[in-house]
């Protein structure tokens, strides 16, 4: 969700941009040392920790808010990871790619505009 003004609150209160990352797999996928973009040419532009909070059994999905913190592996009160970049509502690149940089999914070459407290996304079919 790019364009986040009332859905979905983060630890600290703020209802910043939110990417959700769903496991369809039938065992535990630790994301620990995967990374997010928003830029085609830095795949790793960040990087999750490996923390529990990077683990995701079956059929579990984490939400994760992009908000632009500045502190490497920030996460808040209620234990929300957060990116250090934002989601453009006018739509960008966006990837989820392996600790090899191998991409596993991607917007490109950009998701469509996006709609104040809409979210946009693929089926897990």
């Amino acid at each position: 969700m790019a364009s986040n003004n009332t859905t979905l609150a983060d630890g600290d209160g703020n209802f910043s941009d939110w990417i959700e990352i769903y496991n369809p797999a039938t065992s535990p996928v630790d994301l620990g040392g995967w990374h997010l973009s928003d830029n085609a040419g830095n795949l790793d532009k960040w990087t999750f920790p490996n923390l529990s909070q990077s683990i995701l059994d079956p059929g579990e999905y984490l939400v994760l808010f992009a908000s632009g913190q500045a502190v490497e592996d920030y996460i808040d009160s209620a234990g929300n990871l957060h990116t250090d970049f934002n989601l453009s509502a006018g739509g960008e690149y966006l990837a989820l790619t392996d600790p090899s940089e191998v991409v596993v999914h991607e917007y490109a070459p950009q998701y469509p505009q996006q709609y104040v407290d809409i979210a946009y996304g693929v089926d897990p079919d």
